[in-house]
């Protein structure tokens, strides 16, 4: 006597899911390459003045105590939780990640990060 398995089509939902995985997960590596990629073209080409990307769910307080610690505040971003920083070349890169900066970017790379100074009065 022969045994034949039932088999039963999958659901919709399992279909959908089979193909939206991969989709997602090809769209997630995409997206984490071009981040690295910007993001190594925008290191910082003066060690002394960086634009620090602090985690945007700090409170603003707790954004210019990090930075501050880190070094002196020469800015404020075009976001909240960017900060420009100016300090010691040595090590002013070093001070911002252990303040908790994620990313340090060069502020005139930076684009809207880097607010323009404000002129002073000529005499």
């Amino acid at each position: 006597m022969e045994t034949r398995a039932l088999t039963t089509p999958p659901s919709p939902t399992r279909r959908i899911a089979a193909v939206a995985g991969p989709v997602a997960l090809g769209a997630l590596g995409v997206f984490l390459s071009l981040f690295a990629a910007v993001a190594v073209d925008a290191q910082p080409r003066t060690p002394g003045r960086v634009a620090a990307v602090f985690p945007p769910w700090w409170s603003p307080a707790q954004i210019i105590g990090a930075a501050g610690s880190a070094g002196d505040i020469a800015g404020a971003g075009g976001a909240s939780f960017i900060v420009i920083l100016r300090g010691d070349p040595s090590d002013l890169s070093q001070r911002a990640r252990d303040a908790g900066a994620l990313m340090l970017l060069d502020p005139a790379l930076a684009g809207a990060c880097a607010k323009p100074a404000a002129s002073e009065p000529s005499s």
